[in-house]
């Protein structure tokens, strides 16, 4: 189980290894591990470049066992050969920390908020338009009912396979890039799930409605859950290759912003060569500015605020977008991903644009 683990952080997996780490201005000398956090945060209250944490976090090859991290634990920060590195101090000795795989019962921290990816992996879909037409979908129950309700048989179009749980979707807006106009896929929200029960008939499979989030209709999609395999259980985080015209798609749930931990699609998939574990900054587009005669006589607007006659006649100057957020991509489809908000000093919003992480200028 995913929520057991605790993940390996060897210097050697990353392939920026060999960056020169950063300390923050303000870094502190001590730490308190708090519930919640990651070793992502942990380690941004120390670096300038989080995904650089394999180093901050280096193995010491003279201890045996290695150690965990648990909220209350005190880490210092110590030089060794004048590199820095983050240790665990016990009150009596300092030993370096080394995070590895080990299945658990206590509440260990993880490298990134697993939780969120894991609510979102199978709530939130994007795929083809035309493999989505052709899915099972919700015919109707005994009682006629428009609306199904939990317990209650209902009959689905399509053969199922007898006690699989499947998931109920609810189709949402068909994703377009704006630059391209291409359709990148349908996304669809999940209402429920049904347990498969038997066949009643051709293409006809009778389910039990095990579970809804919101009303299960007529017509809703019945299609697999995706949780088993449907993302990696390590992550190790590093900048992203450069992506051409790459922003925000969508937002993973309704709306059309997010903050800190929500999730995002992005316009890039595995066909533009995007990966799990990439990582890219939001920029949040400056302003438009009109700046008519400059000069002691010249006259500024805003362009959101600009009269008609300021809009017609001539184009405002953009000012310089600026870095708002950093993402992670988790999980990769031919044309869109899905992208964790790992931090962020503002909300992120659909069509911001992404940019390298390095170059970005992301304030820790």
């Amino acid at each position: 189980m995913l929520a057991g683990c605790c993940f390996g952080l060897q210097a050697n997996t990353l392939e920026s290894n060999t960056s020169r780490l950063e300390l923050n201005e303000s870094y502190p000398e001590r730490y308190t591990v708090r519930k919640g956090d990651t070793l992502w945060d942990i380690s941004a209250h120390f670096l300038k470049s989080p995904w650089l944490w394999p180093k901050l976090w280096q193995a010491n090859q003279q201890i045996a066992n290695p150690h965990l991290i648990y909220p209350g634990d005190v880490l210092r920060l110590i030089w060794v050969d004048g590199q820095p590195r983050l240790v665990k101090d016990d009150g009596t000795n300092v030993a370096t920390v080394r995070l590895s795989p080990r299945v658990r019962t206590e509440a260990a921290v993880a490298t990134i908020p697993l939780s969120s990816m894991l609510n979102f992996v199978d709530s939130h879909r994007v795929m083809s338009p035309a493999v989505f037409g052709q899915a099972s979908y919700i015919l109707g129950d005994q009682q006629g009912r428009e609306a199904m309700v939990k317990g209650s048989s209902v009959y689905v179009r399509g053969q199922l396979t007898s006690g699989t749980i499947y998931g109920v979707y609810r189709p949402q807006e068909i994703l377009t890039d704006r630059f391209t106009h291409a359709e990148l896929g349908q996304k669809a929200a999940l209402v429920g799930t049904v347990l498969a029960q038997e066949q009643r008939g051709y293409q006809m499979t009778e389910v039990q409605v095990s579970s809804m989030k919101q009303e299960m209709r007529q017509g809703d999609k019945v299609l697999p859950l995706t949780m088993d395999g449907g993302i990696a259980a390590f992550y190790y985080p590093r900048p992203g290759p450069a992506l051409d015209q790459a922003y925000i798609l969508a937002m993973g749930t309704e709306g059309s912003v997010t903050g800190r931990h929500g999730v995002v699609f992005i316009n890039k998939g595995n066909a533009d060569g995007v990966r799990s574990g990439d990582l890219y900054a939001v920029m949040k587009p400056g302003p438009g500015v009109y700046d008519v005669n400059p000069g002691s006589s010249g006259r500024l607007s805003y362009a959101d605020s600009a009269g008609a006659y300021l809009r017609t006649s001539s184009r405002p100057e953009q000012l310089p977008a600026e870095a708002v957020a950093r993402i992670m991509v988790f999980k990769v489809d031919e044309q869109t991903s899905a992208a964790l908000v790992l931090d962020s000093k503002g909300l992120v919003q659909t069509n911001y644009s992404l940019s390298n992480v390095s170059d970005a200028g992301f304030g820790s």
